[in-house]
């Protein structure tokens, strides 16, 4: 009888091996597959740029300002191209009461012809006032000034408007001459009463004085009294003797007058 052969121990291990993975693989399905390590990008508090094109701000439309009314010389209404409007005083002028200051109608008048429906630019806003450009660049405030319809405000602080005001003081000019004499807060003073002279009467025409009548012939008729002589007519106390009367002779007149024995 022949001996039973023997399986070697690596083999026994090794069919001991597979069955146990048999059995793994029975029990747990298919083993996962191991996939490739991936390297993580690093985190960052920062997140990434976006690129994004961003539309220019538009820059808002400058307003014009057009006057709309004017108070008085150094306050006017103006209306803004945005629909706004606004009540300016002018900086560095003062203007005549309304009304009552001296020199107040002209210097309305003036200031109205000068401003209203004109496009004027406006400066910053301070606590004296605004200031006021015509549109050909002219300062409203020292034009008003030099022609005399406004004065200057110290309150502006201004030496060139200050300058300005003492030159249309020493030129008489607008409120600066008569009635007002600078002065804007009262009325006028009244006007003195016009003395009108009475005029001398115009002497009456000279007129040529008449002549004196032609003597009046008479005929000589023989006196009812005779005097020889003038003593003798003087001795009867008829001296003088006119022509006509009675004792008249042409003898007796020497001088021809009409009378005899005048003397």
């Amino acid at each position: 009888m022949q001996p039973k052969k023997r399986f070697p121990n690596w083999l026994k291990i090794v069919l001991a091996a597979f069955a146990v993975l048999f059995v793994l693989g029975a029990v747990f399905g298919e083993a996962p597959v191991p996939t490739p390590a991936t390297t993580a990008a690093p985190a960052s508090s920062t997140p990434p740029p976006t690129s994004t094109t961003s539309s220019p701000t538009p820059t808002p439309a400058a307003v014009t300002y057009t006057v709309g009314s004017v108070t008085d010389g150094a306050t006017v209404v103006v209306n803004g191209s945005d629909g706004t409007s606004r009540t300016v005083h002018v900086l560095g002028v003062l203007a005549p009461l309304a009304g009552t200051g001296c020199y107040a109608a002209e210097s309305l008048g003036w200031a109205t012809a000068t401003l209203s429906g004109k496009t004027v630019t406006l400066g910053a806003e301070t606590a004296q006032g605004v200031a006021l450009t015509l549109a050909g660049g002219q300062d409203y405030a020292t034009l008003a000034i030099q022609q005399g319809y406004l004065k200057y405000a110290a309150t502006a602080g201004s030496s060139a408007l200050a300058a300005t005001e003492s030159a249309a003081k020493a030129a008489v000019s607008g409120l600066w001459g008569a009635p007002c004499h600078g002065t804007i807060d009262a009325p006028a003073p009244a006007p003195a009463p016009v003395v009108t002279p009475t005029p001398a009467p115009k002497p009456a025409p000279a007129t040529k004085a008449a002549p004196p009548p032609p003597p009046v012939e008479t005929t000589e008729e023989a006196p009812a009294a005779y005097y020889a002589n003038c003593s003798a007519a003087k001795a009867a106390g008829a001296a003088p003797l006119y022509r006509g009367e009675p004792g008249y002779r042409s003898a007796l007149d020497r001088d021809g007058d009409g009378v005899a024995c005048e003397r």
